[in-house]
């Protein structure tokens, strides 16, 4: 967490499980330590996005780097431990994406995650290039961008990660990452029971089973590597191509898990737009981008994805609409202030519970079927 003090204070008792207490001075003494050739011109500024980490920009040259701190809980929430091994994940997915990586063939110019420039594992600090002032998918939509060229290109990116990955028993070993998908068990799906009973849903127990199913079933051994945080933060629009950021969560798990998490959040886009043409935007977005993935398994479709991982996706898509309305991160996102009883709160509570209590009765994701 951000501290008055200029120093720099240990809080573990093992290089191992070394973090720090966060402040500017931390932050310029590190890339002086691991980066004696970047010069910083500025100091460092704190970028207040996301939920899970203390992240930097700090200007400087040849160019400015972007500095991430993990400590051992979400930065948001410091009641919630998480394990920061989370950070070995992301490093190790950016890595692999360099040239001569595992996935290098994953992606290209037009998308790709940023480049890193060093890792410090001891005190899980990760620099990496910054991509600049650019607006994340959401705003983009809202702004006016075109939907198609983006949703097109993440089809095609993530389906390409999940086939050249598909059965990897290498990739299965370096991208483990068990320990978030049980914190995703305890804290979402876990979750679902309560968040509906805060809605009044009279089949709160069933819903909370059902979700409960398949956050047991996303603990089984996977059969690819996923993003694991697709959401429209993680995914920025330069001007010279999309970047998708925020590796964390990657793990060697299910695909459903990113299809139904993207879809949640175009889909919170477009009910939440405050026009027409945003609304249609979002959801022009989440078509091409299930057409494009889709396209991308071509004949592995059912080995890879098939009408279970559809199924599991729809579950997904309710369990994170509920996280996002009536649940702990609704706090800084579209339905942000919201009672539970607000129309909007009510009509998405509503959709959510349909694709948890009946996955196989929605067409939200028809797009993957044709």
């Amino acid at each position: 967490m951000a501290t008055e003090r200029g120093d720099v204070t240990p809080r573990a008792e093992t290089p191992e499980q070394a973090s720090v207490d966060v402040s500017p001075k931390l932050v310029l003494d590190h890339l002086a330590r691991r980066l004696p050739q970047f010069q910083p011109t500025a100091a460092p500024e704190r970028i207040e996005v996301g939920y899970l980490n203390y992240v930097w920009r700090v200007r400087g040259k040849p160019e400015p780097v972007i500095v991430k701190v993990t400590l051992p809980h979400i930065a948001a929430m410091p009641e919630v431990p998480l394990d920061q091994h989370r950070l070995d994940i992301e490093a190790r997915s950016l890595a692999a994406f360099e040239p001569g990586g595992a996935l290098s063939s994953v992606g290209g110019p037009d998308i790709r995650p940023p480049r890193p420039l060093d890792f410090d594992e001891p005190r899980h600090i990760l620099v990496m290039e910054d991509l600049g002032d650019v607006p994340h998918l959401g705003t983009w939509l809202v702004q006016g961008g075109a939907d198609w060229a983006v949703g097109q290109l993440l089809g095609q990116f993530i389906s390409a990660l999940h086939m050249r990955t598909y059965g990897s028993r290498e990739a299965a070993q370096g991208f483990d990452n068990s320990a978030i998908q049980r914190t995703r068990l305890e804290l979402h799906y876990g979750a679902v029971e309560d968040m509906c009973r805060r809605a009044g849903l009279p089949d709160a127990d069933d819903l909370g089973r059902r979700a409960v199913i398949l956050g047991e079933q996303l603990q089984r051994p996977g059969v690819c590597v996923i993003q694991g945080d697709l959401w429209p933060p993680s995914v920025l629009i330069t001007r010279d191509g999309v970047r998708v950021i925020d590796w964390e969560l990657t793990h060697f798990g299910y695909p459903a898990q990113d299809v139904g998490h993207l879809a949640s959040h175009l889909w919170m886009y477009a009910h939440r737009a405050e026009t027409q043409a945003v609304a249609d935007r979002a959801r022009a977005t989440l078509r091409t981008f299930l057409r494009a993935y889709r396209a991308g398994l071509g004949s592995s479709f059912t080995e890879v994805f098939g009408t279970g991982a559809v199924r599991q996706s729809a579950v997904h898509f309710g369990a994170e609409i509920l996280m996002r309305t009536v649940g702990a991160f609704q706090e800084g996102y579209l339905y942000d202030g919201l009672p539970v009883d607000d129309p909007s709160v009510e009509e998405a509570v509503q959709v959510a519970a349909q694709h948890i209590r009946s996955p196989e009765r929605v067409d939200t994701f028809a797009a993957l079927l044709l």
